[in-house]
């Protein structure tokens, strides 16, 4: 039903069904404009982060994705309206007191050599999320590491494409980086790998999630780096293909979804002597999350 139904919308002229803008080049957006989001609320949830990085008193980055309709908003459906990232950054400027990675420019100056984003799903692609890592060493200050990047799939179908059951699409492949250095990660109930990729999430629907297995509350990564740095991820799931880049670069990584996670992100920091921390969101979903009110906990 849903597939037919989009054949017919289609087939009329319709450029957004289900909440998703049909895009050129088989790419497929979430329409997401200014009334999806509330400006008084983007304001508290930046003004909260800021005074939690202020009183734990330790270096901390913000990074915020953008969207894939704001980089690649050429390939928008003609006169689909689609939020201000401007303001969003301008207010995260304002706001925070730590520094704001804007990855809008490298990654729209990258975007016609590069897929940044799938087609069919909401996240970025692994290249996307090197680029990012590029960015992000750059503010530490330090050199990145480089990495050959291995294609796992070429039958994803994601979760964007899972609204509208579009007979057209045309499926996205999966990377990964290669040769990742020694980690054990261990997640929430104990289960340990020695390896961020989940090979058996390839035959399932959603395949984003050969990334850690998925989203969990917390995911603890004890590396083989020699350092004594260790580094809090505060984050959505565009993380999960971004972190194993940092793998030589911290000595441990602890990944908190507070969508997830009911405990308090202070005694995580204080028992686990973090030295750094990370705020990596999309955009769109950071509006939205209601998890990051849990942050002051």
């Amino acid at each position: 039903w849903i597939q037919t139904n989009t054949f017919l919308k289609r087939v009329s002229g319709r450029s957004e069904i289900n909440g998703i803008y049909f895009g050129k080049d088989h790419h497929y957006f979430q329409a997401f404009t200014d009334d999806s989001y509330s400006s008084t609320r983007m304001a508290s949830i930046f003004g909260m982060m800021d005074c939690f990085i202020q009183k734990q008193d330790i270096p901390a980055t913000v990074m915020l994705v953008p969207s894939p309709g704001t980089v690649l908003s050429g390939k928008l459906p003609d006169n689909a309206p689609y939020y201000d990232a401007d303001l969003v950054f301008d207010t995260a400027d304002q706001l925070l007191s730590c520094p704001v990675i804007d990855l809008r420019n490298c990654f729209e100056s990258a975007a016609d050599d590069a897929q940044l984003y799938y087609r069919t799903d909401h996240h970025w692609t692994s290249q996307g999320a090197y680029l990012a890592y590029e960015q992000y060493c750059a503010a530490q200050g330090r050199n990145p590491g480089k990495y050959a990047l291995e294609r796992v799939s070429d039958n994803f179908y994601g979760t964007l494409y899972s609204r509208v059951l579009d007979s057209t699409a045309e499926p996205d492949a999966v990377y990964a980086p290669t040769a990742l250095s020694e980690a054990t990660i261990i997640y929430e109930d104990g289960t340990e790998n020695d390896t961020p990729y989940h090979w058996d999430k390839l035959t399932q629907k959603d395949q984003y999630t050969y990334f850690f297995g998925g989203n969990y509350g917390t995911v603890t990564i004890r590396t083989r780096a020699q350092t004594t740095e260790k580094l809090l991820v505060i984050k959505d799931s565009f993380a999960n293909c971004f972190v194993p880049f940092l793998f030589d670069d911290y000595s441990e990584i602890i990944m908190l979804d507070l969508r997830y996670f009911d405990g308090s992100v202070e005694n995580v920091i204080a028992e686990n002597d973090i030295t750094q921390v990370l705020f990596l969101y999309e955009m769109s979903n950071l509006l939205t999350d209601n998890g990051i009110l849990r942050l002051p906990k």
